[in-house]
């Protein structure tokens, strides 16, 4: 005879399933229901590249009252005059998601502005952010093949807009034993507040730690803004702008 103690744990996966499967295949309020643009969430993100401000990829996401993701073909969202188009993807475990994307949409005046027209045909303003000014990696000038017993240093000008440095690095472990098979291992590096002249300094010391060894430092600088959104919108509505400049070093 099974103890209740047996039965506990199976009772929980069971009901932890049934949950899972209730919010999967549960459905957002349907774009018929929302009124009104305070009934939404919109959280909108834009790629830039800094060398042409006309290639990006523009995302929005809407979200109801309960957090849920929704669109419709009846609720339509512009940018700059241009309609945005609506996209349903299918994702696992009968999941759904709606999304609104569209890309290479010229700024006007500097300016990436939105407009949403919900099913009941009301037009409200949505957000706005400004373009990216654009810079030239020729500006940062680094050592592409760099020397492990020397310290590493990034100087960069004239890169407008960019706000951060993120440094990344790829390391060789080493081990005791002989094998014809590296190992590799990527790391996260420092996050660096910069402006649009500077220079970033990593001492030989830093490059690794004991047993491992530098292979790659790869370094993004990006450009971060935040705009305004409709101050009617839910709570954690916001509208963000990125891009950035990529590059490495590679070491010996």
């Amino acid at each position: 005879m099974k103890k209740d103690c047996d039965v506990q744990p199976k009772l929980s996966v069971f009901l932890c399933c049934l949950y899972f499967l209730f919010n999967s295949c549960s459905e957002p309020i349907p774009a018929s229901k929302v009124n009104d643009i305070s009934d939404i969430k919109a959280v909108i993100d834009i790629y830039q590249t800094l060398t042409d401000e006309n290639d990006n990829s523009i995302s929005v996401s809407l979200y109801d009252r309960k957090d849920k993701k929704f669109g419709s073909d009846s609720v339509n969202i512009t940018v700059n005059g241009k309609k945005i188009e609506y996209k349903i993807v299918q994702g696992l475990y009968y999941t759904k998601s709606y999304l609104y994307h569209t890309e290479k949409i010229a700024p006007e005046n500097n300016q990436y502005e939105f407009q949403i027209q919900l099913a009941n045909g009301k037009k409200f303003f949505l957000g706005s952010v400004p373009s990216l000014k654009l810079s030239s990696s020729r500006n940062i000038i680094y050592n592409e093949e760099a020397s492990l017993s020397q310290d590493f240093s990034i100087h960069w000008s004239g890169l407008q807009d960019v706000n951060v440095l993120y440094l990344s690095k790829t390391v060789k472990v080493n081990t005791k034993e002989k094998s014809t098979v590296e190992t590799f291992m990527e790391q996260p590096g420092d996050t660096i507040k910069i402006g649009p002249e500077g220079t970033y300094t990593l001492k030989k010391e830093k490059f690794s730690q004991p047993g491992e060894t530098l292979d790659i430092l790869g370094f993004e600088f990006t450009a971060e803004k935040t705009g305004a959104v409709n101050p009617r919108l839910l709570k954690g509505s916001n509208i963000k702008i990125t891009g950035n400049h990529d590059e490495q070093a590679n070491f010996k």
